[in-house]
């Protein structure tokens, strides 16, 4: 599997310090504007490339998606995404 920067240690841990790490979709200052250009999302199947922490996967949810599927090349994202729930 390939190597990437978020499953080296020091690098996620100051990767989890970001605002938008720790507030998530309201901490991304992109958010704001991303946000009006998401479809509707009530009854659709989402898949999430690069899902991170996967605050775009609950966002998906709590906007009606009927499925959604995160998947991340990071472990550490993964983990950080479960357990967060």
């Amino acid at each position: 599997m390939k190597e990437n920067k978020y499953d080296d240690p020091s690098f996620f841990r100051q990767y989890e310090k970001m605002l938008r790490s720790q507030l998530g979709l309201e901490g991304a200052g992109e958010w704001y504007v991303l946000k009006d250009m998401l479809p509707d999302f009530t009854e659709k199947n989402v898949l999430d490339l690069g899902c991170g922490f996967g605050w775009h996967c609950r966002y998906a949810i709590e906007q009606g998606a009927k499925s959604v599927i995160g998947i991340d090349l990071s472990e550490k994202m993964l983990e950080k995404s479960q357990r967060d729930q």
